[in-house]
């Protein structure tokens, strides 16, 4: 049978370590394992022992029980199985690793079964955020765990040398230790060994046997003013003897982490003596660090953390959290103290001038910055000391369920981990095929009174969408109404009810809502039943093409385009914002079904009689002073700058630091990303820029702009219906037109504003938008009769119509 299994060959072992840490004096790990395409529980395939292996020959039997897991399933990326029984918890205890030598190495490795075959493989650490702090026995002795090229390693080490102290003055650093190696003989000297052919640095060593001290004069350490030198420069430190071996100095009990100026430098280096990766004592001549020596949660959920800088001592700081994926960042003060800072932060409750949201899902890294107006300083990592290794991970549970985890990664670095609002049964790709599964079961059930509204795919509380939640709200219609809301990202009234983008929830409302009022795609495994009403409105005028149109286009999906027709057959009627849109979004969306030329919901906040009402509001809101000129700077994305996870890179072109410094004292730029736009976006140039991209609602910014700045953005069309410049900023007029995206008209013979290539043109204009479009006049009232043809402030009550018609 096992032969039989060789020749056929069993899938792949997938084995992954998904946490490591120290408790009461062992190692505890937490993992998974299984064969790929073989679940975990269905004959065999279970974890059925886990061992250490040093050398070829030594095992040592690690304690192991099996435990659900379903990270395993969901970090699979696969449809067809599960694997949440598929996860280990293992515990070592660190005395049984040591033998004769010094120094005893150990790798992790685990077996499978399977019928006639026991399967086994190492265990992978691509998953795992950090090896645990080395930990000290009371014997002297130390495991330091680590992760080497993918996998744990321990190494049981009996120490030759012993930091146990040291003392510090301005101008040298006193070493105290014991030498527990007898090989080590006098007389003795500290080795220090530099890197990129700097000669090495040698100490007299004082010792009476075992016991020694050594000075280091900081001087020592001054370059030559010519040396280059990177960030970081990494010395070892070791003892050498007069004939026998030299080695490095263990500071696992000391973990020292304290910094000097480096002399002849003028602040701008320093000597940093602390613990590294392994354990051991080291120099690091480097550019000034910001070092964390306390990192913890406050009783009402706030991160503390309280460390050092040496450096900008005299400049105001900000605290930045910057996500991994998408660059996108959050600011938050910091209190300096001298050289000390203190930064406090509640990530589920992040201001913004879209009101307050919790921290996206993902990776959030800590960094300071000097606040320089414009966000371009450089970012300065926050680093864990090495004491404080062992305080993390700590986790903290915010009120909506959602889990922020204070973690190290890259050994040091200190990032905030946020997890998803999904429960683990509704993440990864086998989960979804369950709930779609789900949903496809509940679509035989009854339908419910009820409206499932999505905005942009649960990102936002607005548009059309919003428009047409209000006009039924105010009907007093007999329906309930629920919001999709993806990672907690958008702002509802208490009197809406939510359901996560995603969750479970989502796939029964999905299944189950008489009406389902959408702007962008619906999933494609989505079929609308008999009964069920859904109203695509869609988001845009189509000046560039869109949908099927982009065929054959450089950056066009192919998959999705394919699927388009597909799509379109969900959809009960298709909204058009004006005649002229309705050909062209038929055709691009394979459309066939019924179209209501309604002009878009959206569009009735610029005809309500509480217009000047709600401007006044939002401007409060914003802080917008009176006087000044408000400036709308939405720019559109472009499909060739991809970031990942369906997201891209911000274009930006437009210089906002020279425009401050022409504009600044009469003008308010409102800079509005694209919501498939995620990047590091500039700072505030001194009040001069106000992001806005978290405001929900992109209709209310336009009530109180005087002049939008856009380029391809199809809110040109809805401002257009304010009567008040446009400008148009289109420094890639002829890639965008050509071989990006293309337009649907003739889009430079008919813009109504002027088509502008640089700031320093878009700067000129702005300083008397009224004199740069009046040679517009004539083109922006034949845009506004073509393209706001429809608009009169009644679009949402025909749509409710049209809804309630159906019933």
């Amino acid at each position: 049978m096992a032969r039989r299994l060789l020749r056929a060959g069993l899938p792949p072992l997938n084995a992954q370590l998904l946490a490591a840490d120290w408790q009461d004096g062992k190692l505890r790990l937490r993992g998974y394992a299984y064969l790929r395409d073989l679940p975990a529980g269905s004959r065999g395939g279970e974890v059925r022992g886990a061992w250490l292996r040093s050398g070829r020959t030594r095992l040592l039997k690690v304690r192991l029980r099996t435990v659900p897991e379903p990270e395993a399933t969901i970090r699979s990326k696969q449809r067809r199985h599960s694997y949440d029984r598929s996860g280990f918890e293992a515990v070592v205890d660190p005395r049984q690793l040591f033998g004769d030598a010094a120094r005893t190495s150990w790798r992790l490795s685990l077996a499978i079964a399977v019928p006639g075959l026991l399967r086994h493989g190492g265990v992978g650490t691509a998953e795992a955020p950090a090896a645990p702090a080395p930990y000290r026995l009371d014997d002297g002795t130390r495991v330091v765990p680590v992760f080497e090229r993918g996998s744990l390693v321990l190494h049981a080490e009996r120490p030759g040398v012993v930091l146990d102290g040291l003392q510090e003055s301005e101008e040298t650093i006193l070493l105290r230790g014991t030498v527990l190696d007898p090989a080590l003989k006098g007389p003795l000297e500290l080795r220090v060994n530099r890197p990129r052919g700097a000669a090495d640095l040698s100490f007299p060593v004082e010792s009476d046997g075992t016991a020694f001290t050594v000075e280091l004069p900081l001087s020592a350490f001054q370059a030559p003013a010519e040396a280059e030198r990177t960030a970081q420069e990494q010395y070892g430190v070791r003892l050498v003897g007069a004939n026998g071996p030299d080695l490095p100095i263990d500071a696992t009990g000391v973990a020292p982490h304290s910094r000097h100026p480096v002399p002849g430098t003028g602040g701008r280096r320093e000597l940093c003596i602390t613990t590294g990766p392994f354990g051991d004592l080291l120099l690091c001549d480097q550019e000034p660090r910001v070092s964390v020596d306390s990192a913890r949660w406050s009783e009402d959920g706030e991160v503390l953390l309280d460390g050092r800088f040496g450096s900008l001592l005299d400049q105001p700081l900000e605290l930045i959290a910057q996500h991994s994926g998408s660059r996108e960042e959050v600011a938050f003060p910091v209190v300096r103290d001298g050289d000390r800072i203190h930064g406090r932060l509640r990530p589920d409750d992040i201001a913004s001038a879209g009101g307050s949201f919790p921290l996206g899902e993902g990776n959030w890294y800590f960094f300071l910055r000097e606040k320089d107006g414009d966000g371009t300083a450089p970012l300065h990592a926050l680093r864990l000391a090495p004491a404080q290794h062992p305080s993390v991970p700590a986790a903290r549970t915010a009120p909506d369920g959602r889990v922020f985890t204070l973690q190290r990664r890259f050994h040091d670095q200190l990032l905030l981990v946020s997890g998803s609002v999904l429960a683990q049964d509704e993440r990864g790709g086998y989960n979804a095929e369950q709930l779609q599964a789900r949903y496809r079961a509940d679509r035989t059930r009854p339908l419910l009174p009820a409206v499932l509204y999505s905005s942009f795919d649960g990102r936002q509380y607005s548009d059309s969408p919003r428009a047409v939640h209000e006009e039924l709200r105010d009907r007093g219609a007999a329906l309930e109404h629920v919001w999709a809301v993806r990672d907690g990202q958008a702002k509802v009234p208490e009197t809406v009810g939510t359901v996560p983008h995603g969750s479970a929830a989502w796939h029964e409302a999905l299944a189950r809502s008489s009406h389902i009022v959408t702007n962008t795609q619906l999933p494609e495994w989505f079929e609308r039943r008999e009964g069920q009403f859904v109203v695509q409105t869609w988001h845009g005028t189509p000046l560039k093409r869109i949908g099927m149109d982009l065929a054959g286009t450089a950056e066009a999906n192919a998959e999705y385009i394919a699927s388009i027709p597909a799509r379109s057959r969900q959809w009960s009627v298709l909204l058009t914002p004006n005649r002229f849109s309705t050909p062209h979004l038929k055709r691009s969306f394979g459309y066939r079904g019924e179209v209501l030329e309604s002009g878009y919901p959206r569009s009735d906040r610029f005809h309500g009689a509480d217009r000047s009402k709600i401007a006044a509001q939002v401007k409060a809101e914003l802080g917008i002073p009176e006087g000044k000129r408000v400036v709308l700077y939405a720019p559109t994305w472009r499909d060739d700058r991809r970031r990942g996870g369906g997201r891209y890179e911000l274009d930006m072109q437009f210089d906002l630091a020279e425009a401050g410094k022409a504009l600044g004292d009469s003008t308010v730029v409102l800079l509005r990303r694209h919501y498939l736009v995620t990047d590091r976006l500039p700072g505030g140039h001194d009040g001069f820029v106000l992001d806005v991209s978290r405001y929900q609602d992109v209709a209310e910014l336009m009530l109180v702009s005087d002049v939008l700045v856009t380029d391809y953005s199809s809110l040109m069309f809805d401002f257009a219906q304010t009567g008040r410049p446009i400008l148009f900023h289109v420094h890639d007029l002829e890639h965008y037109r050509d071989t990006l995206r293309g337009f649907c008209f003739d889009f430079e013979a008919t813009a109504p504003g002027p088509l502008l290539r640089d700031t320093a043109a878009l700067v000129q204009a702005l300083r008397d938008p009224e004199a740069a479009t009046a040679d517009h006049a004539e083109a922006y009232r034949a845009f506004r009769e073509c393209f706001c043809d429809l608009d009169d402030g009644r679009a949402a009550a025909r749509v409710v119509d049209r809804m309630l018609e159906h019933g």
